[in-house]
């Protein structure tokens, strides 16, 4: 099966809503909806702007997981999860020691 072009059926399904309803809610037909899912009809920022309020997500969400520069891997998840979850004194230890891995990190080298 062909990669889905956007995420806008995975994220119209997820929050329980038929095609006519997201239409409704974005000010557009069932048919303009089922286009854009597809691909038919381009994406446009101004339709990425009504989508992302109806589906209450970021509009680069609605793009495919590769084309999304905001989309974090598994890994980068898990790690974002554990300093969310470390105490502060975890997350000082955690500083030092990524600031003495990457030590040029953000820094001009001469």
């Amino acid at each position: 099966m062909a990669e889905a072009p956007n995420r806008i059926r995975e994220l119209r399904m997820a929050a329980g809503l038929s095609q006519q309803k997201l239409g409704d809610a974005i000010g557009t037909s069932k048919m303009t909806v089922s286009d854009l899912e597809r691909g038919k009809m381009e994406l446009t920022l101004d339709y990425m702007r009504r989508l992302s309020r109806a589906l209450s997500c970021a509009p680069a969400d609605l793009l495919p997981e590769e084309d999304n520069p905001w989309s974090l891997t598994a890994e980068e998840q898990t790690l974002i999860t554990r300093l969310r979850e470390a105490s502060e004194e975890q997350r000082e230890t955690l500083h030092r020691v990524t600031d003495a891995m990457l030590p040029f990190r953000g820094k001009k080298v001469a």
